[in-house]
């Protein structure tokens, strides 16, 4: 069970807080595990200590939470209690103990709650830092907090590396030399995109990497700033990591500036290269043969954005999601890339306006809402995931130039009049199987909720997740 892979956090925990922490929510865990009664209660208390393992990572949530030990110990008795007793006994205790339980979430739940609060208080202040030291002295405060959100007054000479240097100090901060040195003169070049070219690398600890590298100017200024600020405080398994960055100034021999970023290296390629690439190396792709792994990647995607939605504060708009932005690893997980165009949106409003500014996007994939209305929410991520979904479904890209139409204006009909079979890719399976059918009928169902026009009438991410859960269990009990 995924909730058990919290254990491997443990160490980091009891680093970070002491080792009576650290030592009590592995030990909860472990008991949970072996509950022999209130298993329910056992597991939900073992989830809310996994989310406490998970924020305790940030030190700025720490210094309220003096009474945490305590409440860990009281749910460590209780769960161990229910570990050791006999069935018999717990039988007529499990009332007793299901009461004590809940109260003892109740607790953990305010943990919870202050979490929220100082995280938010946290990034809210390093956000307000962005503004200051993007505003000249005369000029007003701005409204949107987001480093991100399309400004256009942006000064064009910004000390960037201060910035950085003042807001994240998660990742790693790399000479010119160093990156130099790991990619042999940035000899291994294996891309190009929106941030600039895109190199491969070796640290000298011996981890590949791909180095991200740009010239400046002011646009890319605001996309280095996004993707550090925010990329740096996110931590998910679908979510690709930024291990450091450099700022390279101007100097009297080279007149430009440049900007590199440091990720984790994804070496088999991106879900754009497994559906529409014609290159050799693709052509055997397991994604292109099993409807199986294409779901899992969809699957892996949503709870990438739901996690970007829903548990980050405050909440993460990605602006930009597409097949070529999702990488997959070397066991084939699939991991969100390119926040240069992400934005943080306000928690109570969830929504981050961008007024008098071209909304941005690629074609294709651009939430029709958004772009008439210059409001965006994270319901334009939603609509993305769907094309996504249509793609995968279909093996089609996102523009049909044969048909002079995009994916969704082409296939949605054909979805909408319950004529799934006409459009699904037939590189998975010639003739798929009756579960297979129903997956992806259930993936088309879902996109098509995604791509309707009206914003509050698509799905939140948590259901698209359910759904894909299912149609997942659908192909995997099929044995294929």
């Amino acid at each position: 069970m995924a909730l058990w892979g919290g254990l491997g956090q443990a160490a980091t925990v009891a680093q970070l807080v002491g080792a009576d922490v650290g030592g009590l929510i592995s030990t909860i865990i472990q008991a949970a595990a072996a509950a022999r009664q209130n298993k329910e209660e056992c597991e939900k208390l073992a989830r809310l200590v996994v989310m406490i393992a998970d924020m305790l990572q940030d030190a700025k949530v720490r210094q309220p939470l003096a009474g945490l030990e305590g409440t860990l110990r009281e749910a460590h008795e209780l769960v161990a209690y229910c570990q050791r007793r006999s069935r018999a006994y717990l039988f007529f205790r499990a009332r007793a103990v299901a009461n004590k339980l809940r109260d003892v979430q109740s607790s953990i739940d305010s943990y919870l709650q202050i979490f929220a609060f100082t995280s938010h208080i946290e990034l809210t202040r390093r956000l307000n830092q962005i503004r200051d030291l993007l505003t000249p002295c005369d000029t007003p405060a701005l409204l949107s907090p987001s480093p991100s959100a399309g400004r256009s007054d942006t000064p064009q000479f910004v000390d960037a590396a201060n910035i950085i240097r003042r807001l994240s100090h998660t990742v790693q901060e790399f000479t010119f030399e160093e990156l130099v040195a790991a990619t042999d003169n940035f000899a291994q070049e294996i891309g190009r995109g929106g941030f600039g070219t895109v190199c491969l690398g070796v640290l000298v600890d011996g981890r590949e990497v791909v180095i991200k590298r740009k010239t400046m100017g002011s646009k890319s200024e605001e996309e280095f700033l996004a993707e550090v600020t925010i990329l740096s405080q996110l931590r998910h398994r679908h979510i690709v990591r930024l291990l450091g960055w450099c700022v390279v100034a101007a100097s009297e021999e080279e007149d430009e500036e440049e900007r590199l970023l440091v990720m984790e290296y994804m070496n088999n390629g991106s879900l754009y290269d497994h559906l529409h690439s014609a290159l050799p190396k693709w052509s055997s792709s397991p994604v292109r043969a099993s409807w199986r792994m294409r779901i899992e990647i969809l699957l892996g995607v949503s709870r990438a954005i739901e996690y970007l939605h829903s548990y980050t504060v405050p909440p993460v708009i990605h602006r930009d999601i597409k097949p070529s932005n999702i990488l997959l690893d070397s066991s084939w997980a699939p991991r969100l890339s390119d926040f240069g165009t992400a934005v943080s949106c306000d928690d109570a409003e969830r929504c981050c306006v961008v007024a008098g500014l071209t909304p941005k996007g690629t074609p294709g994939y651009f939430d029709p809402e958004y772009s008439s209305t210059r409001v965006l929410k994270p319901t334009s991520d939603i609509y993305s995931s769907g094309v996504v979904m249509l793609e995968v479904l279909t093996g089609k890209k996102a523009m049909l130039v044969s048909e002079k139409k995009s994916l969704v204006c082409f296939a949605l009909p054909i979805i909408q009049a319950n004529k799934v079979w006409k459009v699904m890719d037939c590189r998975p399976a010639m003739e798929p199987t009756p579960r297979q059918f129903q997956a992806a009928n259930l993936v088309a169902e879902t996109a098509a909720r995604c791509l309707l026009l009206k914003g509050d009438k698509r799905p939140d991410i948590s259901e698209v997740v359910a759904r894909l859960e299912t149609a997942l269990d659908l192909v995997r009990s099929d044995g294929r």
